[in-house]
C-alpha cells in the first residue's frame, strides 16, 4: 500500500514552520490580481475552469480598470456558467485569510428559479470552498465595489476562483480587479468578542446553526464550565427527549426515563464522567436550568447520555434469547421496506489509492427525528486535564456524540452509522461511557477497537469507522455484542473491493455479527446473507467515479447526493488529514442536500410538537478549534480592562405621577353624536382617548410608557396620511371615499386635543369636565360649540381658546427647542429654551432628564413664542428628550410602522441575503412572501437577491429586508444611516449589545433611497431567529421591536431626532 506513514508531532512541527516568519506573509499575494499581465486572452497566472458556454468569453479587459491597466471580463449573453482559477497560492492551514477584490457588473443577474443551491451572478471563492459558501455576490449593474469574505483556510495550497454564474447560471458582464489575500491576524474580525460568552477560561459561540464550545480542565470543572454557558440549551433538550417519547405527557415520559436511566445505566459509568456529567448538572442549574418546574440534576444528564441506548432497549429486547426463543431476521431484500429509523448516517473513510493526496479523507451525514435531531447541533472542544484533546458534535449535555463523530488531537479519527441491535448485555458500559474513553485516550486504531469492546452491553450497534492521520491508515469496526469485526486498510488494502475506501450505512457486513440478531417465539427461519442497500451501490459506484481524487470537495458533493443523504438526515461533516492534523474540520448543519425540514402536525421527520424548530441549511462553517481558541483568549486578555457600559437609568416619574393616575370609575359614560361631519374629530377623538386612559396600567413607570407608545402611534399615523393624502382641520372634516384623511387626521387630531385638555386641567378637573359634556349630551347630535361650553362649564373655565387651535387648524404644532445644561452650586441646571414661528400653541407635556443614574421625567408647559423652562437636578446630566412623553403631535421625518404595508401594498419588494447561509435566507424569504399574501395583500411580493435588485428598484419599492449586514448587502449599505450598530452575531441598539443567537431587531424606517418609501427591516442574530420573526404576521409592530425566540419582548417609536439632546453638559 503506497501510504507513508508520519509521526503527528512531525507534521505538527513541519506545518508550523511553513507559516512562520515573513515567507510565509509573502506567499500571499495573488498572482497577477490585478491582471496587469497579458496572457493571451486569458491574464497571465489565470485559467477558465471548464468548457465556456458556445457565446461566453473571458478576456481580459484593458479599457474597464479601477486603478491599473486592465481587469478580467467575464461575459454571458446567455445562460452561463463561468468560472476562472488562479496560480496556487499558500495558505496556514486552521488560519483566517480575507478574500477580496473590486467587481463590477453589467446587467448581470442569475437564474431567478434556482434553488437547492440557489444561484447567484458574481461572487469569488476559493478552490477549496465548498459549493455553498461564497462571498457576498455582486449583480444588476453596479460600479466597481469592493466584494470580500473571511475563511478559514483548509489545505495549504489553494487557487482563488472568480464567478459569472455561481450554482447555476447568469447573463450578463462582469469586471474584477484588485484581487487580494491577506491574513487576518485579529481573530475577532471572524468572531466578535460581543458574540462570545465566557466561564473562566471556557467559552462558546455561534456560528451557522453550530454552538462551539470550549471547555478545559479537571471533569467536574469542565462539566462545570459546560453546563453553565449551555443551560438555557440543556433544559430544553431534556424537555423535548421527554415529549418525543411521548407527546402527550412530556414529563411522565422523561420520569420513566429517569427511572430506567438511574436502574440500568448510571452505575455503569466510570468516575471520571460522572464527576463531569455532575459538574455539567450543576453548572446548568446555576445558570437557571429548570425541567419540569425543578432544577437540572445529575440524573438529568445521564438520562441525556443514557437516552440513544435507551432508544435500543426495545430493540435489544427482541434479540436477546430467552429460553423459549428461537431465531429470526429482518430480511433486506428491498431497502425501501426497511422502516426509516433503520438508516440513521451515511459515513466513509478513504486513503491510499483512493484519495487525491494518498492521506485520509473522512466524512459523515448524522440522520435523525428532527424534533430533536436540530439539537445535535453543539461542537464539543473539551481539552481534559487527562488524555488528548478532543473535539465532537453533540447535544446540550452531551459527554459523548450520540452523532458519532470525534476527533482528537492524536490524530484518530471516529465515526458511526448504526446497524440492527444485536443482544443486550446488562453486565457492559454504557456506548456513551467508551465511545467518550475511546475518543480521549485513543492513540491508534487499535486502541479504539479495544476500548469499545471492553465491557461492551451491545447497545447502540454500530459499524465505527475510524482513520489514524499519523500513519495514513483507516479501518471500519463493526461492534455487535459478544461479535466484532474489524477492516483495516492496513491489513487488506481493499476488504470491499475497493482500494483505500470503506464506507458504512446502517447495513451490517459481518455474518458473525448478523448472526446476533434475534428471535422469534416461534422459531422462525432467519436470512443471514448480506444483500446491498441504494446507498450501498451509491458509495460503490461514487468511487469507481472518483477514486485517486478523493478530497474534502469531492467528499462535499457526495454528501449533497441522493440516496447517500436521505430526507430525514441532519447535518454533514467532513475533513481531511491536513485538517484533522489541526482540529480542523467543515461542518454543515442542515440537509446538505439543503432542502429544509418544517415542522408539520403529523410529520414523522419533523413533527409539530411543542417547541418544535424548522431543521434549516444554513452552509459549511469551518471549525478551527485549536487557532480560534487560543486566539480569543488573546483578545479576551487585552480586553478585560475595558471600561463597563453604563447602565440604563432608572425611570422615575414622580413628576408627573398624579397625570399618571387616572380614576377609570370617574371615565365619561354614553355616547355623543356629531351634528355635522366638523364634530367628527371631537366626537370620534373622544371614544378613542376613553379606551386610552381606560387601558392605563395602575403602574405609574408602565403608563408612562403605554400612553407615550400610543401617543406616538397616533403621531405616527396621522404625519402618514398628512403626507400622503394632504392635511385636514378638525372643522373642516367630511365624509370622503377616495381617501383616509379625513376620517383618520381628525379623529386624531382630536384624541389629541383631549389629551392636552387633560394636562392642562388634571384629571380630576378634565374627567369632571368630560362627564359633564356628555352628560349634557348624551344620546344627541352636538355641535362643536356644544361641546366646547359643556366642558367649559365643567371645567369652571373658558376652554374655547385652548381647544380652539386643535379644532381650527391645519398643521401640527412646530416647536424648535435648544437645550443648555450648567453647573448651580451644588446642583446641576438644565435650560431648555421652546420658540414657535406664526401663530404660538399652548402646549403642555414632559421633558426627561438622564442625570446621577436615573432618568428624572418633569412636567412643562410652553405659551407663546418663546418659553424658556429650566430644571435643577443633582447629578451632572447627560441625555435630555423633549416631549418624552409624546404629548404633542408634530411633523415626523419617520411617519411609518408596519401597518403601512396594508395601506400600500402594490410596490413591495422583499430582499433576501446572497452573502452568507444563502439557502436558509431563500427559503424564509419566499416563506415571508406567503405569510404576508395570506394574511392580508393575497398578492405575493416580489422576491430579490440583494446582490439583484437595481438601484431604480430599491428608489421605487417599499422594501422588506431580511437578515443583518453579515447576510444582506443591502441592510449592508445602511451602516450609519440607521440607530443600530451591527457585528457579525450580535447587534447594539439603544446602549445595549445583543448576542444571542435568539436575539432580533425589526426596525421600520424611511428609506434611504426615496423618503417617500418605506424599509421594514427585520434582522436576526441567527436564521433560525428570522425564521421565528418572520413566521406570522405581526401587522400592528410600530417603528422597533426586539425579539427573543418567537416573542416580542420590547418595542416602541423612534424619539423625535431633533427633540433628543445627547451629553448637554458637555
Amino acid at each position: 500500500m503506497n501510504v507513508r506513514p508520519m509521526r503527528f508531532a512531525s507534521l505538527i512541527a513541519a506545518a508550523l514552520a511553513l507559516g512562520a516568519g515573513s515567507p510565509a506573509i509573502a506567499t500571499l499575494a495573488v498572482p497577477n490580481g490585478g491582471f496587469e499581465e497579458a496572457s493571451g486572452p486569458v491574464a497571465a497566472s489565470w485559467a477558465v475552469e471548464g468548457p465556456l458556454g458556445a457565446d461566453a468569453s473571458v478576456s481580459r479587459d484593458a479599457g474597464v480598470a479601477r486603478g491599473g491597466a486592465a481587469s478580467l471580463r467575464l461575459h454571458a449573453p446567455s445562460p452561463a456558467s463561468i468560472a476562472v482559477s488562479s496560480a496556487e497560492v499558500r495558505l496556514e492551514v486552521g488560519h483566517v485569510y480575507r478574500l477580496s477584490a473590486f467587481v463590477r457588473t453589467e446587467q448581470a443577474s442569475s437564474d431567478p428559479t434556482g434553488r437547492y443551491p440557489t444561484p447567484v451572478a458574481a461572487a469569488l471563492t476559493m478552490a477549496s470552498f465548498p459549493f455553498t459558501n461564497h462571498s457576498p455576490a455582486a449583480g444588476a449593474t453596479r460600479p466597481f465595489e469592493k466584494v470580500e469574505t473571511l475563511f478559514v483556510a483548509t489545505t495549504a495550497r489553494d487557487r482563488v476562483r472568480l464567478h459569472l454564474g455561481l450554482n447555476g447560471t447568469a447573463t450578463g458582464t462582469a469586471w474584477f480587479d484588485d484581487v487580494a489575500l491577506e491574513e487576518v491576524t485579529d481573530v475577532r474580525e471572524l468572531v466578535p468578542m460581543e458574540s462570545v460568552r465566557w466561564h473562566g477560561p471556557a467559552f462558546r459561540y455561534d456560528e451557522k446553526g453550530w454552538i462551539y464550545v470550549h471547555v478545559e480542565g479537571e471533569p467536574y470543572a469542565r462539566g462545570f464550565q459546560y453546563g453553565t454557558l449551555l443551560a438555557e440549551e440543556i433544559a430544553t433538550y431534556a424537555k423535548k427527549l421527554g415529549i418525543q417519547e411521548d407527546p402527550k405527557d412530556g414529563p411522565g415520559a422523561w420520569a420513566e426515563m429517569r427511572f430506567m436511566a438511574d436502574a440500568v445505566f448510571l452505575r455503569k459509568f466510570d468516575e471520571e464522567y460522572l464527576l463531569e456529567m455532575k459538574g455539567i448538572a450543576d453548572g446548568a442549574a446555576k445558570a437557571g436550568a429548570k425541567i419540569d418546574g425543578r432544577a437540572v440534576d445529575l440524573l438529568d444528564v445521564v438520562t441525556m447520555n443514557s437516552s440513544i441506548d435507551l432508544d435500543y432497549v426495545r430493540s435489544a429486547l427482541r434479540t436477546t434469547p430467552h429460553p423459549l426463543t428461537g431465531r429470526s431476521f429482518l430480511t433486506s431484500e428491498d431497502e425501501a421496506k426497511i422502516p426509516e429509523r433503520a438508516h440513521k448516517c451515511s459515513s466513509f473513510v478513504a486513503t491510499g489509492p483512493a484519495t487525491k493526496d494518498g492521506r485520509p479523507v473522512f466524512g459523515q451525514i448524522f440522520m435523525w427525528a428532527g424534533y430533536t435531531g436540530v439539537h445535535f447541533n453543539v461542537i464539543a472542544d473539551v481539552v481534559p486535564s487527562a488524555g488528548h484533546r478532543l473535539v465532537y458534535q453533540t447535544y446540550p449535555g452531551g459527554i459523548h456524540s450520540g452523532t458519532d463523530y470525534y476527533m482528537n488531537s492524536s490524530g484518530i479519527l471516529i465515526g458511526e452509522t448504526t446497524v440492527a441491535q444485536t443482544p443486550w448485555n446488562l453486565d457492559g458500559t454504557p456506548m456513551s461511557n467508551r465511545i467518550r474513553k475511546a475518543a480521549q485516550y485513543a492513540s491508534s486504531i487499535d486502541d479504539v477497537a479495544r476500548i469499545l469492546r471492553e465491557k461492551n452491553n451491545g447497545m447502540y450497534t454500530n459499524d465505527w469507522p475510524i482513520a489514524d492521520v499519523k500513519t495514513n491508515e483507516v479501518a471500519i469496526l463493526l461492534l455487535g455484542t459478544h461479535t466484532s469485526k474489524l477492516w483495516r486498510t492496513k491489513e487488506d488494502l481493499a476488504p470491499f473491493g475497493t482500494p483505500g475506501f470503506l464506507w458504512a450505512n446502517n447495513n451490517a457486513r459481518d455474518p458473525g455479527v448478523r448472526k446476533e440478531y434475534g428471535v422469534q417465539p416461534d422459531d422462525a427461519p432467519f436470512d443471514p446473507v448480506y444483500g446491498p442497500w441504494d446507498r450501498d451501490v451509491a458509495f460503490r459506484k461514487w468511487y469507481d467515479g472518483v477514486k485517486g481524487k478523493i478530497d474534502a470537495i469531492e467528499a462535499v458533493n457526495l454528501w449533497a447526493s441522493s440516496p447517500i443523504n436521505r430526507p430525514h438526515a441532519c447535518d454533514g461533516k467532513v475533513t481531511t488529514a491536513e485538517m484533522a492534523e489541526k482540529l480542523v474540520f467543515l461542518a454543515h448543519y442542515g440537509k446538505v442536500t439543503l432542502r429544509e425540514k418544517f415542522p408539520v402536525a403529523g410529520n414523522r421527520r419533523m413533527p409539530d410538537h411543542p417547541g418544535a424548530i424548522p431543521h434549516l441549511t444554513l452552509g459549511y462553517a469551518v471549525f478551527s478549534p485549536v487557532f480560534i481558541a487560543e486566539k480569543l483568549k488573546e483578545a479576551k486578555a487585552k480586553e478585560e480592562s475595558a471600561a463597563t457600559p453604563p447602565k440604563e437609568p432608572a425611570l422615575d416619574v414622580t413628576g408627573i405621577e398624579a397625570l399618571l393616575k387616572v380614576e377609570k370609575e370617574k371615565l365619561w359614560k354614553g355616547s355623543v353624536f356629531p351634528k355635522t361631519d366638523a364634530e367628527n374629530g371631537l366626537v370620534s377623538g373622544s371614544a378613542a382617548y376613553w379606551q386610552m386612559l381606560k387601558a392605563l396600567p395602575d403602574d405609574a413607570a408602565k403608563a408612562h410608557a403605554s400612553l407615550r407608545d400610543q401617543l406616538a402611534g397616533l403621531n405616527a399615523r396621522a404625519a402618514y396620511f398628512a403626507a400622503k393624502e394632504g392635511d385636514v382641520a378638525i372643522r373642516e372634516a367630511k365624509r370622503e371615499y377616495a381617501r383616509r384623511s379625513p376620517y383618520q387626521i381628525p379623529r386624531i387630531k382630536g384624541t389629541y386635543a383631549l389629551h392636552q385638555l387633560r394636562l392642562l386641567l388634571g384629571n380630576e378637573t378634565f374627567l369632571k369636565a368630560m362627564g359633564a359634556a356628555f352628560t349634557a349630551n348624551a344620546g344627541r347630535e352636538a355641535t362643536t360649540a356644544e361641546l366646547v361650553a359643556a366642558l367649559s362649564k365643567g371645567a369652571g373655565r373658558d376652554v374655547g381658546p385652548f381647544l380652539a387651535p386643535w379644532i381650527e387648524r391645519t398643521g401640527f404644532p412646530d416647536p424648535k427647542v435648544t437645550a443648555t445644561a450648567a453647573p448651580e452650586g451644588d446642583a446641576w441646571k438644565v435650560t431648555l429654551v421652546v420658540t414657535q414661528e406664526g401663530s404660538p400653541w399652548h402646549l403642555l407635556g414632559s421633558v426627561a432628564i438622564d442625570a446621577g443614574g436615573r432618568r428624572l421625567v418633569k412636567p412643562f408647559e410652553v405659551t407663546g413664542e418663546r418659553t424658556e423652562l429650566t430644571f435643577s437636578v443633582a447629578g451632572k446630566p447627560g441625555r435630555v428628550v423633549f416631549d418624552a412623553g409624546r404629548d404633542i403631535p408634530v411633523s415626523l421625518e419617520n411617519p411609518y410602522a408596519f401597518v403601512n404595508f396594508t395601506d400600500d401594498f402594490t410596490r413591495t419588494k422583499i430582499v433576501h441575503g446572497t452573502a452568507r447561509q444563502i439557502e436558509a435566507n431563500h427559503t424564509l424569504a419566499l416563506r415571508f412572501q406567503s405569510t404576508v399574501a395570506d394574511a392580508y395583500s393575497e398578492e405575493l411580493p416580489p422576491v430579490v437577491k440583494d446582490s439583484e435588485v437595481t438601484e431604480e428598484e430599491l428608489a421605487a419599492s417599499d422594501l422588506f429586508l431580511l437578515g443583518p449586514p453579515s447576510d444582506n448587502a443591502i441592510v449592508a449599505r445602511l451602516a450609519g444611516k440607521i440607530p443600530v450598530t451591527f457585528g457579525h452575531g450580535y447587534f447594539t441598539w439603544e446602549g445595549k449589545t445583543y448576542s444571542k443567537p435568539e436575539d432580533g431587531l425589526y426596525l421600520c424606517l424611511p428609506s434611504p433611497w426615496n423618503p417617500e418609501r418605506v424599509v421594514w427591516l427585520f434582522a436576526g442574530n441567527s436564521a433560525l431567529e428570522l425564521h421565528q420573526m418572520t413566521k406570522t404576521y405581526t401587522g400592528s409592530l410600530p417603528q422597533w421591536a426586539l425579539w427573543r425566540g418567537d416573542e416580542v419582548r420590547s418595542q416602541g417609536w423612534a424619539p423625535v431626532g431633533r427633540f433628543v439632546f445627547e451629553k448637554v453638559a458637555e
